[in-house]
C-alpha cells in the first residue's frame, strides 16, 4: 500500500465534528507527519453512496482519504467516530 509524503501533499481544509482538520484523499505516511498532529484515515461503506462514514486510527476497506487535527477527534470504545450527517464538512 502505498502512502506519499504529508510535506509535499495538499490539504483541503474540512470540519469533522466541528474541529478542523486538514484532508487528503491519499494515504499519508506516519513517519513524515510532525508528532504534535493527530493523524486519522476515514472510510465510506456500501450504503453511503461515496460519502464518508467513519473515521479510525487506520483504515483497510473503503479507504476515502487522510484526517490531520491539531486535537484528537472524539473515538469511540472500539476505536472507531461513526459519522453522522452534518459530522464531515467541507470548508
Amino acid at each position: 500500500m502505498m502512502r506519499l509524503d504529508y510535506r509535499t501533499e495538499k490539504f483541503q481544509k474540512v470540519s469533522v465534528c466541528g474541529i478542523p482538520c486538514d484532508f487528503s484523499d491519499v494515504r499519508i505516511d506516519r513517519s513524515t507527519v510532525p508528532t504534535e498532529r493527530y493523524q486519522y484515515e476515514v472510510a465510506g461503506d456500501d450504503v453511503s453512496g461515496g460519502d464518508p462514514a467513519r473515521v479510525q486510527r487506520g483504515v483497510l476497506v473503503n479507504f476515502f482519504g487522510t484526517l490531520l487535527s491539531d486535537v484528537p477527534l472524539p473515538l469511540i470504545n472500539d476505536n472507531v467516530l461513526w459519522l453522522q450527517e452534518g459530522d464531515f464538512e467541507w470548508m
